[in-house]
């Protein structure tokens, strides 16, 4: 469930998602943002508690507004498969080409890696959350097989922030024919049936 902001809070993270594109975090100050948002430091400081939490809170409000989208994604495809299938390259793709992940990359390159590295862990629980409660209503509605959506979740979310800095290496996540034909041989499967184990099968 995305946390509850005013409109004050909204201006001050949009305020700071602006001028992190612009020059990185390590350069966007508490100042700049104030003049930015038109809110003083102070009542900056009040509502986020210092600059580190506001980048948090950025974080995660741009990671909940791509989550959000997912949902007309399933309205619009037909069929389990092609819903999953889209829902997984959406996830994928936005998690390696958001604005945030490609303007800080071309900016502030050495910052990249070590917040996406730090913060990493916010952004996997963020994903974990969500795609284990599209799967549990997906099983409610006896479109999935029955089984614990934790693990198959996590492999999803920590498979989506590997490929935000390594988007390479064995299969090429840059090329969409690859792309595609992995989520459908490999990712497609699993959340449709669960990952089998020697004690207990999955069954619808």
């Amino acid at each position: 469930m995305p946390k509850r902001r005013d409109e004050v809070d909204q201006r001050i993270l949009d305020a700071a998602l602006t001028r992190i594109l612009q020059v990185g975090i390590r350069r966007s100050s508490l100042d700049d943002i104030a003049r930015r948002s038109g809110i003083n430091r102070v009542t900056i400081y009040r509502r986020f508690s210092g600059k580190d939490k506001l980048i948090e809170a950025v974080l995660e409000r741009e990671t909940e507004r791509m989550l959000a989208e997912v949902g007309s994604i399933l309205t619009g495809a037909e069929g389990i498969d092609e819903r999953i299938e889209k829902t997984v390259l959406y996830v994928l793709r936005q998690t390696r080409m958001h604005r945030l992940v490609r303007q800080l990359l071309d900016v502030a390159p050495e910052e990249a890696l070590g917040f996406y590295t730090v913060h990493g862990s916010e952004m996997v629980a963020l994903g974990i959350g969500y795609i284990a409660g599209l799967l549990d209503r997906a099983q409610h509605a006896n479109l999935i097989a029955r089984y614990d959506s934790e693990p198959i979740a996590e492999m999803i979310a920590r498979l989506a922030h590997s490929l935000m800095l390594t988007p390479t290496g064995g299969v090429d996540f840059t090329a969409d024919e690859a792309t595609h034909h992995f989520v459908r041989t490999t990712i497609v499967p699993m959340v449709k049936y669960g990952i089998a184990t020697s004690s207990k099968e999955s069954t619808r």
